[in-house]
């Protein structure tokens, strides 16, 4: 496709901004409040990966899924999602109702580039957790296996959890089978008995023998020893489940601080817990003997749990710690028993050599290295990519809190542990929510060391016209087929309306006029030619037309004024063509490929474009289907359109424009 202004490039080509995500969730309730369940390495706790992933094949968004853990300590609406990876991500929306660790299911969607294995960070309320998938290379299909021991009892099945009649399985239900791999690809696998399902899909990277984990889901409706089959292809074997009643009762001190209860174990900031010294042990009034799943929730880093079978009476339990304390001092935990509820306190100490000395990298001038990652925008709130990492040269090891000042609203900080001495890296986290535009220079302080960074804050705005900023597009992924716009000093006035001038260098001579642009409120607007652009003889017809709205919300349609004019034939022929416009998706996270790279952009505005034609006075009919052509365009707040698809009328994408670099003034 040969460069054009990237609005207007033909006939067949118009400006679209799509997504490639799903649309914003908006919640009129009070936000959910808790946290992520993470081990020491900061891997989600418990971790589930659902679906088969290929490179170049799109997500299926009811199969493709990752399950991880909230500890809920306020009930409301959420949005647990991760970072655009490779091409796609995941969400997950719904309302917690209950508190406690829950269960959330978070929905595949886009498509992997190429295969490997990509690194999610998973988000929840002010908490972040990795998780890990394996996308296998283009073409691969089905794998062929077997499963260990049919058909009799499947081999070294290994069944987790607790299973309790009229009882709802989660994620610590599972079933580890063995199977013997003959041919790589994906997999399947699922069964479902008295009430239980238990299921896994996947792929298979490696030949021979191979644990795949399946995940329970249903309630059990019959107890005692149930025995599953499970059958692949033509092999069938069976493992048993023991299921039991649940447990009823009461813990002890409910209502108030748990009487008695044991901590177990020393607490040190930076330590990771382990099941064997980490333990509290509480009392549990047991007025209905069974199945007991009981667990506290998450302070600071670490919560504790356990299940079991429990007897009717009085008796104590012990319930595991797992995670990695934060922060030093007294933290109070709330555990949960059916409905019952009781506190206990555990102190944790500072890390070790107590608090910790050195001098941050750069100190008294500019911080070095730093690296200001994410983009940074007015008015607009921060995700898991806003972070600055600077460098701390740490000559005694402990605790430590490094923070800058506020400036424009918003400021950085960290706080956590230095396990060693000598150089570290330390990423700091934004608060609070910028003001102004601009370069914003802040300054590091920790112990009696500083150093400053600079952000640059983009303007709230999906289409910036401030004078000097610029862009710079490739076309079709083809480095050197490129295109530069610029927004100039100059602006014309049309209808009593003043429009920023563009302009646009494709490497060959001349520079040409990119279009007249400007705002009003959530409205950004467009003065053209559209004689020129429709090929209408003479061309003269200058109208102007609103190419993306920011207030209003998805499937929103407008459509613009009709163009009227006569294409030269012969025989010299009528026509009159108008743009219909549509909000696909809003405020969503899209990544944009490049020969410089990936780049994923926050708070995309997605607008469909069409093209109408009217067949007889008043009645318009939608031409995507005679002219073979429909746009996407994909608007970032702050930076403008990022990327531009072009469609068949078989909803096939024919060419795509997208931004490499840019720079706003």
């Amino acid at each position: 496709m040969k460069k054009q202004v990237f609005y207007w490039l033909a006939l067949i080509l118009l400006m679209g901004i799509g997504c490639q995500k799903e649309v914003s969730f908006e919640l009129g309730a009070t936000p959910a409040e808790g946290s992520l369940r993470s081990n020491a390495t900061g891997d989600c706790l418990p971790k589930t990966v659902n679906g088969a992933y290929v490179a170049t094949t799109a997500l299926v968004p009811t199969t493709n899924t990752i399950t991880v853990q909230v500890n809920v300590t306020h009930t409301g609406n959420y949005i647990v999602s991760t970072d655009t990876v490779n091409g796609y991500y995941f969400r997950g929306t719904g309302t917690f109702t209950a508190l406690g660790n829950v269960d959330v299911t978070l929905r595949g969607n886009g498509t992997p580039f190429a295969a490997g294995v990509d690194n999610f960070i998973v988000s929840f309320d002010s908490t972040i957790c990795d998780i890990a998938i394996t996308v296998l290379p283009a073409g691969t299909g089905a794998a062929v296996f077997t499963l260990a021991g049919a058909p009799a009892a499947c081999t070294g099945a290994v069944v987790s959890g607790t299973y309790a009649t009229a009882t709802a399985l989660n994620a610590t239900n599972t079933a580890a089978i063995n199977v013997n791999v003959t041919t790589i690809g994906t997999y399947t696998i699922t069964t479902t008995f008295q009430g239980m399902t238990f299921a896994a899909s996947g792929a298979f990277t490696a030949t021979g023998a191979n644990t795949v984990t399946l995940i329970g889901s249903g309630t059990p409706t019959t107890g005692g020893a149930n025995t599953v089959p499970l059958t692949v292809g033509t092999t069938t074997c069976s493992f048993v489940v023991n299921v039991g009643s649940a447990a009823v009762g009461t813990l002890g001190g409910t209502g108030g601080a748990c009487t008695p209860s044991a901590v177990a174990g020393v607490y040190t900031v930076g330590t990771p817990l382990t099941a064997a010294n980490n333990t509290v042990q509480v009392q549990i009034n047991v007025t209905t003997p069974g199945v007991f799943n009981i667990s506290s929730n998450t302070v600071t880093g670490f919560s504790f749990g356990g299940s079991g079978t429990a007897t009717a009476g009085t008796q104590l339990i012990t319930l595991v710690g797992t995670g990695t304390p934060t922060t030093a001092g007294v933290q109070t935990f709330t555990m949960t028993f059916g409905t019952s509820t009781c506190t206990f306190t555990v102190t944790v100490a500072p890390g070790s050599g107590g608090v910790a000395a050195g001098t941050l990298g750069g100190a008294s001038g500019a911080c070095t290295p730093s690296t200001v990652n994410g983009f940074y925008v007015v008015s607009t709130a921060f995700t898991a990519s806003n972070t600055v990492q600077v460098q701390a040269n740490v000559t005694t090891a402990g605790t430590y809190t490094i923070s800058t000042n506020t400036v424009t609203g918003f400021s950085f900080a960290a706080s956590g542990t230095f396990a060693a001495t000598g150089l570290q890296t330390v990423t700091l986290t934004p608060t609070g929510t910028p003001t102004a535009a601009g370069n914003q220079n802040f300054t590091v302080t920790w112990g009696t060391s500083t150093c400053t960074f600079v952000v640059n804050v983009l303007p709230n705005d999906y289409f910036p016209r401030t004078t000097g900023s610029n862009w710079s597009y490739e076309f079709d992924n083809v480095a050197t087929d490129s295109l530069l716009r610029f927004a100039t000093v100059n602006t014309i006035s049309a209808l009593s309306n003043t429009y920023t001038v563009f302009l646009q260098n494709d490497g060959t001579p001349p520079i040409d006029s990119s279009g007249y642009y400007r705002r009003s409120g959530g409205d950004y607007v467009e003065w053209f030619d559209a004689g020129k652009y429709i090929g209408y003889n003479p061309p003269a017809v200058w109208s102007s037309y609103i190419m993306v709205k920011d207030n209003v919300p998805v499937t929103t349609n407008w459509k613009s004024s009709g163009f009227a004019g006569i294409v030269a034939g012969p025989p010299p022929t009528p026509l009159n063509i108008r743009f219909s416009f549509t909000i696909d998706q809003k405020d969503v996270p899209v990544t944009v490929v490049s020969s410089l790279g990936s780049v994923t952009y926050q708070n995309v505005i997605v607008v469909q474009e069409k093209y109408e034609i009217e067949v007889t006075p008043g009645v318009w009919q939608d031409a995507t289907s005679s002219i073979d052509f429909y746009g996407k365009s994909y608007y970032a707040r702050g930076i403008g359109l990022i990327k531009f698809e072009a469609y068949n009328a078989a909803n096939s994408l024919t060419a795509v424009q997208e931004l490499r670099r840019f720079q706003i003034l």
